[in-house]
């Protein structure tokens, strides 16, 4: 589309029972093969030291699978704009503000139209999902990854913003994915640190923002 044009909301959410039905109808279908396939991602090369991404690939994906009209997936970062994981890249990417600067609008109408052009943006890339939207709660003041998630402090904020991020992203036919994990609040041994909360406190201060997202029709 060209300046100002709107792409049409040419993608339509199944409602979950006819989705339901479509899932068990195509894995009866797939091989074991094909089901390996799935679940199996595709892109990364095993280091000495760690995993390096191969030249051009999105940073999360599986294969298609022709036969059945399933395309591969290609999910990419991140909640507040597409990665440049290689120099080539930068210059063609917007810079949008950051979730929480979003966070700090109050205004779920303005994250839905950062949402929509968003989607807009990562589907002009080819990728077809946006890791995001990222929405944890913060509690650890210096972690530095706050920045990256729309809830701020707030639960009640973050479960009233989230809906317009995921409707506005899906409205281009993109996958909105929510992270991060639940109780993941730190960067310090966050591979080892243990996050221990008890029900009530999990009910009433994280998990709303998630809920929000699942109810919105988020993955």
């Amino acid at each position: 589309p060209g300046h100002g044009a709107v792409r049409p909301a040419f993608w339509q959410p199944r409602p979950w029972g006819e989705a339901r039905a479509k899932a068990r109808e195509v894995v009866g279908r797939l091989n074991a093969t094909e089901k390996n396939m799935l679940m199996r991602g595709v892109g990364w090369a095993k280091t000495p030291s760690f995993w390096d991404l191969k030249k051009w690939w999105y940073v999360g994906g599986t294969r298609p699978i022709p036969r059945l009209g399933i395309p591969s997936l290609n999910l990419q970062d991140a909640a507040g704009g597409f990665r440049t994981y290689w120099n080539e890249l930068v210059g063609t990417v917007t810079a949008w503000p950051s979730l929480l600067c979003m966070a700090a609008t109050w205004d779920p109408g303005s994250v839905r139209a950062f949402a929509v052009a968003l989607g807009r943006e990562f589907a002009g890339k080819g990728a077809n999902g946006i890791l995001g939207p990222s929405i944890n709660v913060h509690r650890v003041a210096r972690n530095g990854r706050n920045f990256e998630y729309l809830s701020g402090e707030d639960p009640y904020l973050g479960s009233q913003l989230v809906r317009g991020y995921v409707e506005g992203v899906q409205s281009q036919g993109i996958i909105a994915v929510m992270k991060h994990w639940v109780f993941n609040e730190q960067e310090t041994h966050r591979d080892s640190e243990s996050s221990e909360v008890d029900e009530k406190t999990k009910w009433e201060l994280y998990y709303p923002p998630f809920q929000a997202a699942l109810d919105a029709g988020d993955e």
